[in-house]
């Protein structure tokens, strides 16, 4: 076995590839494991039990690596279908991701005194039995909470006896609730019941991203409601154009070759007459085609 000291990047190379062949993960996947491989040398070059360049850096990814796979998020109109058939409990968590923007472990983490009816401050996650600090310190902040949001919660409490204290989302004996269980057992079939498909828990996330840029919120307000510290990851991996979105695109440049097209063809009705091409002066083109556009 190598020692840490001894590693040099054609090792790492050979470990992402061995990785890869064992399992079937996409490039970003493979990107997350080699950054996590560069911290461990940079700490242990600040331990003093690691010297020289950090042989991570220089290693290539496989190059047959897969591309990840295409990521969804919910609208709202889809969101309002979904929390209309679903009981209080998953409702009022559906809701919380769907319009704060939690990820799974940290909707487990949130706590009541965390949310203050106006806004919710996101101070911990929860991984099976691991309570961690949110992974970066944008991710430690709050975010507004909207009234719809609120009724929702605050409906979600009184049938709870109104609790002060503890976590928001449990079964009832005060330990934080199973998300994915939750998501599995109760809340997609009743999605699929209404036709729509299962985009995970970060479905609803990417759908505060999504939502709010179609509304016209910029790329920096959005970063900072999903508490990301880098607005790259927001743009280029959260934010997704719905193909309404997309329609109404496509149809205003539908729209707009239309009224070029309307306005060839009256050009072309000035030289013309029952049918026939005149031939007028440059002059008297030039003046026709000026009153045509004008």
């Amino acid at each position: 076995m190598l020692r840490v000291r001894d590693v040099r990047t054609v090792h790492v190379s050979r470990m992402l590839r061995a990785i890869a062949a064992e399992n079937d993960l996409a490039k970003n996947t493979l990107q997350r494991i080699k950054s996590v491989l560069s911290g461990i040398f940079t700490f242990a070059k600040n331990e003093g039990t690691f010297d020289g360049a950090n042989p991570v850096q220089g290693a290539l990814l496989p190059s047959k690596t897969r591309e990840a796979k295409e990521t969804f998020a919910y609208d709202l109109s889809q969101i309002l279908q979904i929390l209309d058939v679903l009981p209080l409990l998953p409702k009022a968590a559906v809701a919380t991701a769907s319009f704060v923007g939690l990820r799974a472990g940290e909707l487990r983490g949130v706590e009541w005194p965390d949310y203050n009816g106006t806004e919710m401050t996101v101070s911990r996650s929860i991984w099976k039995s691991v309570v961690n600090r949110p992974k970066t310190q944008a991710s430690r902040n709050s975010v507004p909470v909207i009234p719809a949001l609120a009724t929702i919660l605050d409906e979600y409490r009184m049938s709870m006896n109104n609790p002060k204290s503890g976590v928001i989302f449990h079964s009832g004996d005060g330990r934080p609730m199973a998300m994915d269980k939750l998501a599995r057992s109760v809340i997609r079939p009743a999605i699929e019941a209404i036709g729509l498909p299962w985009f995970g828990w970060h479905g609803f996330r990417r759908g505060v991203a999504s939502n709010l840029y179609a509304l016209g919120a910029d790329d920096k307000v959005v970063q900072r409601i999903l508490r990301h510290a880098k607005p790259h990851v927001t743009k280029e991996r959260y934010i997704k154009v719905f193909d309404p979105a997309v329609l109404e695109a496509m149809r205003r440049m539908q729209a707009t070759l239309e009224e070029l097209r309307r306005g060839q063809q009256k050009a072309s009705s000035f030289l013309s007459i029952d049918g026939k091409l005149l031939k007028p002066n440059r002059g008297e083109v030039a003046e026709r085609l000026n009153a045509a556009v004008c």
